[in-house]
């Protein structure tokens, strides 16, 4: 992990997230938010979406929605916290000079990446996190904004996907709990309910965004091109 600065913007090799969590290393930003990426690397990102237009073309693709929802992260003046997943070395460095924090992802599945995601930043004295994915083009510094507005008055807000699935997760450090991330069948139109259904179990109430579309497939790709000329055609 590295505190980005001018001097020190070019490396996301890191030593291990524990070392970390155990030091209980100080972050000044009170709110946060957390984009998940992987390392741009033909092949291993949007594979559904490759499976229809090619390896090549889905790696550009992801490309241009990662730059975008970054864009957006930097208009909306909050500070970032990039987590990766893949090779370091892949990770484009622009990508890695618009964060504040640069951090591995940890764990067995997506649930417990995003949970350790949450400890770590609250850990270090945030008070309240925003986690999005990287390839919802509808995430804006407005959306971003709302988000935060809803933990105001309320425990965690979440922002449903099309697919069943969610874009956005963000908590208040004193109402996190890593239960909402256990027993959800990930990848599937199951996570979005059953992640309300966990938060309601855990007594925690949840602020409701809009409901979004992620880029997963062909038909994705169309449905957004209809409104905007950002995303290339394959």
């Amino acid at each position: 992990m590295y505190r980005n600065s001018t001097a020190d913007r070019n490396s996301c090799q890191i030593p291990p997230l524990s070392s970390y969590l155990d030091s209980g290393i100080a972050m000044s930003d009170h709110r946060i938010v957390a984009l998940f990426i992987k390392a741009p690397i033909p092949g291993r990102v949007k594979t559904r979406l490759a499976r229809e237009i090619g390896d090549e073309t889905a790696c550009n693709i992801y490309i241009t929605l990662v730059e975008r929802v970054l864009h957006q992260i930097q208009a909306s003046g909050l500070p970032l916290a990039l987590f990766f997943d893949g090779d370091a070395s892949r990770l484009p460095e622009s990508w890695q000079q618009a964060a504040h924090y640069c951090i591995r992802q940890q764990g067995a599945d997506l649930g417990e990446r995003m949970a350790t995601a949450f400890r770590y930043l609250f850990t270090g004295g945030t008070d309240q996190v925003v986690l999005v994915g990287s390839d919802i083009p509808g995430i804006d510094a407005v959306y971003l904004q709302q988000a935060f507005t809803l933990l105001h008055s309320h425990d965690l807000v979440i922002g449903p996907a099309l697919d069943g699935g969610y874009c956005l997760i963000g908590f208040r450090r004193h109402s996190f709990t890593s239960t909402v991330f256990e027993q959800i069948h990930w990848s599937t139109d199951q996570v979005y309910p059953l992640t309300v259904q966990a938060s309601v179990q855990a007594g925690l109430s949840a602020g409701i965004l809009p409901i979004l579309r992620d880029i997963d497939t062909l038909e994705d790709l169309k449905a957004y091109q209809t409104a905007t000329t950002n995303v290339p055609k394959p």
